[in-house]
């Protein structure tokens, strides 16, 4: 059994011989509503043991203010460090949680695999890999206040 916490719906499942982490599974960002109250309502920090290979079909992705554009695609491998840009980030610590959020506009995919995606070298050589994608984070600014509640 897999638990999913993340605003996104499970296309296809390949499910494998390890409870709660699959072979490789096919996911979809549609529109939706984020309701969750008093929290960070973007994709979250994280870094896990699955590889994440994401697209952009159609719209905005709401991790990434200006940065992804239909068409494009990333890749986190197992382990490495991702999250909102930092306009994303920063729009969201200031937004209004106490009301509903449509995210429209948009639609996205993602296979995540227990395996690590090893990128051609035609993919790493293009002239169209983002050399600088680790410049959206530049600029982050702590919020954080462990005596807020």
């Amino acid at each position: 059994m897999t638990i999913r916490i993340h605003p996104f719906f499970l296309v296809l499942q390949s499910v494998s011989d390890t409870p709660g982490v699959d072979n490789i599974d096919f996911v979809i960002f549609p529109q939706r509503w984020l309701v969750m109250e008093h929290t960070f309502r973007p994709p979250w920090f994280h870094r896990n043991v699955a590889s994440e290979f994401m697209g952009l079909v159609d719209g905005g992705y709401d991790a990434k203010a200006g940065g992804f554009l239909p068409g494009g695609v990333s890749l986190h491998n197992c382990m490495s460090a991702h999250g909102p840009d930092a306009a994303t980030f920063e729009a969201a610590s200031q937004a209004d949680t106490t009301k509903p959020d449509r995210i429209s506009d948009t639609m996205a995919f993602m296979f995540e695999t227990r395996h690590v995606i090893r990128p051609t070298r035609h993919a790493l050589e293009s002239p169209l890999l983002q050399a600088d994608y680790l410049e959206c984070w530049q600029g982050l600014e702590k919020h954080f206040d462990p005596r807020q509640r």
